[in-house]
């Protein structure tokens, strides 16, 4: 359960939901009516995203002869760099929706999807959490990473669903507030996943 709780919390910091609801309102201003089920399309497209990287990043490692605990540092260093980010408030979040060209909401997909939600320090993260899991318990699938997965994706279908109501309550300010939390939390959760990364790798 704990490291359930602790791959949901991690990716759903990466993911960085509250910091991308302006871009979402932004994108279905024209037709609000339309906002759940794209809330709907949203959550779905990144669950897909980082259950595909948890599930078949090992395969992908291997092609590239890259070794588990070096992609585990780096993973880990990724994340971290990630969360610095977010703490000195450079990260993607408030990205305006008028910068880009063309519809509105071709914008669900990229970059809302992906980069900016399931982006990657994302993806990275449920590749080094599958790898982690599948070194410790010896299973063939990472349920529990997936599994967090799902809990992070539900989280951001919540918030998108709420997203109006969100942004007039908690202001910019304040989600710059919640970027600053989830920096300092994915700070401490990459130094973690990299220290252990070196520790395996050079271990005898």
């Amino acid at each position: 359960m704990t490291e359930i709780i602790y791959g949901t919390v991690t990716l759903f910091a990466l993911t960085n939901p509250l910091a991308e609801l302006p871009f979402f309102l932004g994108a279905t201003r024209s037709a609000p009516d339309r906002r759940p089920s794209a809330a709907v399309k949203v959550s779905v497209g990144v669950m897909a995203v980082l259950a595909a990287a948890a599930l078949f990043g090992a395969q992908l490692l291997q092609v590239l002869g890259i070794s588990v605990n070096a992609f585990r540092a780096a993973g880990g260093l990724v994340v971290a760099l990630v969360g610095l980010e977010l703490l000195r408030g450079e990260g993607s979040g408030l990205t305006s929706v008028k910068k880009l060209p063309g519809d509105p909401e071709d914008h669900l997909w990229v970059p809302l999807v992906m980069p900016l939600l399931a982006g990657p320090g994302a993806i990275t993260a449920a590749i080094t959490l599958s790898l982690a899991e599948l070194d410790r318990l010896g299973s063939a699938l990472p349920v529990q990473t997936l599994i967090g997965v799902v809990f992070a994706s539900l989280s951001v279908l919540i918030l998108l669903l709420t997203a109006p109501a969100l942004v007039r309550a908690v202001s910019r300010r304040g989600i710059r507030i919640f970027e600053r939390f989830s920096g300092l939390v994915l700070l401490a959760a990459g130094f973690e996943m990299g220290l252990h990364g070196v520790r395996s790798y050079f271990a005898p």
